[in-house]
């Protein structure tokens, strides 16, 4: 049993698909306006787009990508650009848009943010505690190089198309008709 955390991919098929929108949208209830990477996602030619997260050997998910990126390649990239600044990532903490609820990013000094949390923590030391441990995995996690999942805005729905026989086709208009 492995206890390396994984940095994963996901890339989707447009910038306009609702989870790289939910993703900016959390992400932006975390840093202020000048602090934010600019997604270029507003731009509805900007097509396929790619994120990373850094999920725990239960899969449990400790941080994401503050950033959307252009491609896999860029987004992959840049995880490798991140590790070599070990020793400058600073945590910052955050109040979240409730009452009681806490996030963090990590970022390099006077530098936008690099890694979130991916969920809004009920006490302030839990986020601390979360950050802390997400940001000594991101710098052991394994970088999976066999590369990414792609996902479409129709992902929920199945991809399987059923074929009938001509004999099926009957039976089930028969069926329906009487």
């Amino acid at each position: 049993m492995t206890t390396t955390a994984n940095i994963v991919f996901s890339s989707f098929t447009s910038a306009a698909d609702p989870m790289p929108r939910a993703w900016s949208r959390f992400r932006d209830q975390l840093t202020a306006p000048s602090e934010r990477p600019a997604d270029r996602l507003a731009d509805p030619q900007t097509g396929p787009v790619c994120v990373w997260r850094l999920l725990a050997s239960n899969n449990r998910e400790l941080g994401r990508s503050a950033m959307i990126y252009r491609s896999f390649d860029d987004a992959r990239a840049a995880v490798f650009d991140a590790r070599l600044s070990r020793h400058d990532i600073e945590i910052r903490s955050v109040h979240g848009p409730n009452a009681g609820t806490h996030g963090w990013f990590a970022h390099e000094p006077d530098g936008p943010p690099l890694i979130t949390c991916g969920r809004w923590y009920g006490a302030h030391t839990a986020s601390v505690d979360a950050a802390q441990h997400s940001i000594e995995a991101f710098f052991s996690a394994t970088v999976l190089a066999e590369g990414h999942r792609r996902l479409s805005a129709d992902r929920r729905r199945s991809t399987r198309e059923a074929i009938r026989t001509p004999g099926e086709s009957e039976r089930s208009r028969s069926t329906s008709l009487g």
